[in-house]
């Protein structure tokens, strides 16, 4: 399931012709920061190549390595028992022998090679050690690489972080064309492309440390919320497009950015900002093929209340650039984060 949300506008300045740098581009991080290291593990790979003659002891030596994450995978992804059990093993066998399955697997192994691999571990690192700038006293996860059978793309804890490759071989893929339009529609099969799987990890693990900041009053809070997670995202990754940090297309995003005046309107409304019925507020931020609100067209990108929000907090933070992003988190005092806003088209 994806942790999603969304963006802030590019613009071009007359500096010689150049972009300027948003702001959080602009920040330097701590040496002590810089220099932290980040734990990398293929869960997928010691489960295909762990000697199942000993079933009970092959699931034994992977709960002793992957530990809670492994119980999840087990649990959670498959559904398969205690992960404890002296059955697990046994009960691993179908799945790893599975046709489908290994085909997926020699899919992800063509995709994801030891370089490309490479270059997406630089760049989680690089957004972890952003991370522990921001949140010196929060502990940096370690990155497992697993096969979830499409039960989750990307799964946090509190120590890790989860990243599920068969989710990310691509929409033109075969073994992604071949998955079923009625769980998985074409609009998620968009998403599921290696240009996501950073911003996926980033936004997944944002979110859940964050989760204890969550608290729904209505679509004003919700708004906000989310638009901090995303403003969070954005300071782990400044480099990444606001579109693809919203899982949009470009053309999506210009949408957004040039109807940004008619949607607030819609959303300024006292009885749509303050809206406390979830039905209606799940319909600003769910994923799907357009933005469900009412009064909103078809040919919106989804979740627009992510959007929204994140433009809030994005002008709160220019206006008050000395907040830490941990005092940002923790302030609920949405009409003053609002007061800030003024939409840009």
């Amino acid at each position: 399931m994806k942790y999603t949300v969304i963006i802030f506008m590019l613009f071009m300045v007359g500096c010689e012709g150049c972009e300027e740098k948003k702001p959080l581009q602009n920040v330097e991080i701590s040496p002590e920061s810089a220099g932290i290291n980040v734990s990398f593990s293929r869960l997928d790979n010691d489960l295909f190549t762990a000697d199942f003659s000993q079933p009970e002891i092959a699931s034994q030596q992977l709960y002793r390595k992957y530990g809670g994450f492994y119980c999840n995978f087990i649990e959670n992804d498959l559904r398969l028992a205690a992960c404890t059990s002296d059955s697990v093993g046994k009960m691993l066998l179908p799945f790893i022998s599975n046709k489908d399955i290994i085909e997926t697997r020699d899919e992800i192994n063509k995709l994801y090679t030891d370089e490309k691999l490479e270059k997406f571990n630089q760049e989680l690192t690089d957004a972890l050690r952003k991370w522990k700038h921001y949140f010196p006293d929060s502990l940096v996860p370690g990155i497992i690489y697993y096969q979830s059978a499409w039960n989750s793309n990307i799964h946090a804890t509190d120590s890790v972080i989860g990243i599920s490759l068969d989710t990310y071989l691509g929409s033109n893929n075969k073994i992604t064309r071949q998955l079923s339009p009625e769980y998985f529609p074409n609009y998620m099969k968009e998403n599921m492309d290696e240009k996501y799987l950073v911003t996926d990890a980033v936004k997944g693990w944002v979110a859940w440390k964050s989760r204890n900041h969550y608290n729904r009053k209505d679509l004003l809070s919700e708004m906000i919320f989310y638009g901090k997670l995303m403003y969070i995202s954005e300071a782990l990754i400044p480099d990444t497009p606001d579109s693809l940090l919203m899982s949009w297309s470009s053309e999506q995003l210009l949408w957004a950015e040039s109807h940004e005046r008619t949607v607030w309107k819609t959303v300024a409304n006292e009885k749509v900002m303050f809206q406390s019925k979830g039905f209606e507020i799940n319909k600003w931020f769910a994923d799907g093929p357009f933005t469900g609100a009412e009064g909103v067209p078809q040919e919106s990108p989804p979740q627009l209340g992510v959007w929204l929000g994140w433009n809030i907090v994005r002008q709160y933070m220019e206006k008050n650039p000395a907040t830490p992003l941990s005092a940002l988190l923790a302030d609920n005092d949405y009409q003053k984060i609002l007061s800030a806003y003024s939409p840009r088209r």
